[in-house]
């Protein structure tokens, strides 16, 4: 996961030295800006559909909540290469169950959500914010 986000980062790079050349300083600046935005957010959608591996990975078939079980939450959360924030994680009743079925993947200011149904195991994810 490193070594792809290594090499989406190097395209930007290419991308802007050539810009320096054709568009100028100030022009090519933005475009590099826009490069690096559209990478950090393909980075939180691609962090994200690795957490929905690592939910479905847990044996939840017979768990308390199914892929909302808090238990296999937080040991998928742990299987994320990287520093990302994962948030929303949340059993505030003690169940053993997540409240919301919501978790966001926060990587730099890019935000990903992944939706966890109350039953069965079709977990969406979407390149927007959850919250």
């Amino acid at each position: 996961m490193l070594a792809n986000r290594g090499r989406l980062l190097l395209a930007p790079i290419a991308v802007v030295a050539l810009g320096v050349v054709a568009l100028g300083c100030d022009e090519a600046e933005e475009v590099g800006e826009d490069i690096q935005e559209g990478v950090e957010d393909v980075t939180a959608r691609a962090t994200a559909e690795t957490f929905r591996g690592a939910v479905r990975a847990q044996d939840t078939d017979d768990a308390t909540g199914g892929v909302r079980n808090i238990d296999a939450l937080n040991s998928a959360a742990d299987d994320i290469p990287g520093d990302p924030d994962i948030v929303g994680i949340e059993d505030t009743t003690g169940d053993g169950v997540d409240d919301d079925g919501l978790v966001e993947i926060r990587v730099d200011d890019q935000r990903a959500c992944v939706e966890l149904p109350e039953s069965g195991n079709e977990i969406d994810v979407t390149g927007d914010p959850c919250f």
